[in-house]
């Protein structure tokens, strides 16, 4: 029994020593304009940990699903999908800028006004979960 509780507190050490060396910055999106409520937030990401750590998926609230997209490019067309897991190294950074990685976010109810703030959780390899709060640019703003 000791050695399962010594083993779940590493663990939760683990965990905790992981999202506290995950920094996002600057997380912003559109407002989404009339319809499914779909939009793109873009975010710094930034590992201040020794250890590389691995961006597996997203939760938006409000929103049906989400996931990490990239755009790219293939013969002469920009295509848009799922981008599967990001690591990001050690002492590393990761940006998620328009026409590049963004987190994609599905059927967002109710759909966010500019001046409004989103909040959303990213989830990494082994459990580590950090949240933060998008602000949202009004259309004008592109």
């Amino acid at each position: 029994m000791r050695l399962l509780l010594a083993f779940m507190a590493c663990t939760f050490a683990a965990l905790h020593v992981a999202a506290a060396d995950i920094r996002i910055e600057t997380p912003w999106l559109f407002e989404p304009p009339p319809g499914p409520g779909n939009a793109a937030i873009y975010f710094g990401l930034r590992n201040t940990g020794t250890s590389e750590l691995v961006l597996r998926g997203a939760t938006v609230e409000g929103a049906a699903s989400a996931a990490v997209h990239q755009h790219s490019m293939s013969e002469g067309m920009m295509h848009m999908g799922p981008a599967g897991p990001l690591p990001v190294k050690a002492g590393g950074a990761l940006l998620l800028a328009p026409g590049g990685y963004h987190l994609m976010v599905f059927g967002l109810q109710p759909r966010p006004v500019a001046g409004a703030r989103l909040p959303f959780c990213l989830e990494f390899e082994g459990g580590a979960r950090v949240c933060a709060e998008a602000m949202v640019k009004g259309l004008a703003e592109q």
